[in-house]
């Protein structure tokens, strides 16, 4: 029987493998559904995807790169990172592959997970830790005829390489994160280049730079400069918080936003349809430097009629119009519960955590699931981000799950779980912080769930979350011999 069974092997899952190997724990095994680490990183392969988060803060703190060459790195080179780090985990037999998780069910007599996968494999393990990502499921707007498009049709996180695009009418429906990167990348080759927007996004500068090689010899022989250069894209980017989290201290942010678009789009009309009537934050703001200017060629348009239909031949407006297309791509986001979709999780007494999430997913400090022993998540419930690197999140975690497992050791339990009233408290912690905050603008997001609850967000700093989880409180726990 294994001590730790870790699913998914992105930057999540090597971050839980490499801290269980500094603590000694050499008994776990991490699966993989696919055949190659990765994760996000592995499945999101579209043209221009990147980073919006600083290449040298967007590490893990224990597997530094000096060798990032920019400031905001391409998926190519982030893939070839976790490459790297993934094969030392490789060698040593840490990784079993092509094995998709299928259920998971507690063993309250043996204290311990009995896990299957897809194609019937068993295993056994003390401990469960879900690294399952929430940007790989891809999300399909509900419009009618999608299925009688006669061209080629995809979803950017399904990219098909084996497609040209070269002199082809592209339609790119949705207007987010995928969007904009892939746009500018796409443009300069297709004949026709339609973008259907439902709307628009607030849009800040993307100061992206290259780091010749001599400074990439300096990170690599001075560690303090890289550190230093780390600390103070961490400290800028948590000064970002505060435009987030209070509304009414946004003013700075939503002046940078708008001079950029003023001095990136000259055609007012353009302008207009890009502005945002909703606060900023209230969905994803995204970074782009070259979106902008791409909406101006002469082969591109920016549509913001809604759609009514998609026909064989294109989309079809609500005013009558028909948008001919050879190729449509999906840059319509991502559904981060759907990861858990088709898994059966029970835990104690026979739960079963599809029902228990029914109303609303919850995880006390977003790791631990009351009903669910020694079941950990990684970026779980309420642990995103809207401001900052997402990996220190999830080493904060990472870090709390090797805590329980001293705290553990030292009572001479074997499982514990967080207590009813500590997962609500927690909960009642996040909505309040939320209510607070920009991202409760009113408006549509990813974020929220359908009856308009936070699911996904962290909305402090990730500072307070790092001090906040830092210490595990046993009164918070129930903990079983």
């Amino acid at each position: 029987m294994l001590d730790y069974a870790i699913v998914g092997a992105g930057f999540g899952g090597i971050a839980m493998a490499r801290a269980l190997l500094r603590a000694g724990v050499q008994n776990f095994r991490v699966f993989e559904k696919a055949g190659e680490v990765g994760g996000t990183w592995r499945e999101n392969h579209y043209p221009g995807a990147a980073c919006d988060v600083p290449s040298h803060l967007y590490s893990l703190s224990d597997a530094p790169n000096p060798g990032w060459t920019r400031l905001f790195p391409r998926q190519p080179e982030i893939q070839a990172h976790l490459l790297e780090l993934g094969a030392e985990l490789r060698a040593r037999g840490c990784i079993e592959f092509g094995w998709r998780l299928r259920s998971a069910r507690w063993n309250a007599e043996q204290r311990c997970w009995e896990l299957q996968s897809a194609a019937g494999e068993r295993q056994r393990a003390c401990s469960l830790v879900l690294a399952l990502g929430g940007l790989h499921v891809p999300a399909f707007p509900d419009i009618p005829g999608r299925a009688s498009f006669a061209g080629e049709a995809f979803h950017s996180a399904q990219w098909r390489h084996d497609v040209a695009l070269a002199g082809r009418r592209v339609g790119v429906i949705g207007t987010g994160a995928s969007a904009v990167q892939l746009v500018p990348a796409i443009a300069p080759t297709v004949a026709r280049l339609s973008v259907f927007q439902r709307t628009p996004a607030w849009l800040l500068p993307r100061p992206d730079v290259g780091f010749a090689p001599w400074l990439q010899r300096a990170f690599a022989r001075g560690p303090g400069l890289r550190l230093a250069l780390r600390g103070g894209i961490f400290a800028l980017l948590e000064v970002l918080s505060s435009a987030l989290t209070h509304r009414r201290a946004g003013f700075w942010a939503r002046a940078l936003a708008a001079r950029h678009l003023r001095r990136q789009v000259s055609d007012p009309g353009l302008r207009m349809k890009l502005t945002p009537d909703y606060p900023l934050g209230c969905k994803r703001v995204l970074i782009s430097s070259d979106y902008y200017p791409t909406l101006e060629r002469a082969n591109v348009e920016l549509l913001t009629t809604p759609i009514a239909a998609i026909e064989s031949g294109g989309i079809r407006l609500h005013d009558g119009r028909l948008v001919e297309a050879d190729v449509l791509i999906y840059g319509t986001g991502f559904r981060p519960m759907d990861v858990l979709a088709d898994v059966e999780i029970r835990g104690r007494d026979g739960c079963q955590l599809r029902d228990d999430w029914q109303t609303r997913p919850a995880a006390h400090l977003g790791i631990n699931v009351h009903g669910y022993p020694n079941l950990h998540f990684l970026l779980g419930p309420n642990t995103a981000l809207g401001h900052n690197s997402v990996l220190y999140m999830i080493e904060s975690q990472v870090r709390h799950i090797i805590a329980l497992r001293r705290v553990l050791a030292a009572r001479g339990a074997l499982a514990a779980e967080p207590t009813l009233a500590a997962q609500a408290s927690w909960l009642n912690r996040v909505d309040a912080g939320f209510a607070a905050s920009a991202w409760a603008g009113g408006c549509r997001s990813w974020y929220l769930d359908a009856a308009g609850h936070n699911i996904a967000l962290w909305t402090g700093s990730a500072l307070a979350y790092r001090r906040l989880i830092r210490q595990v409180r046993g009164e918070e726990f129930c903990f079983h011999a």
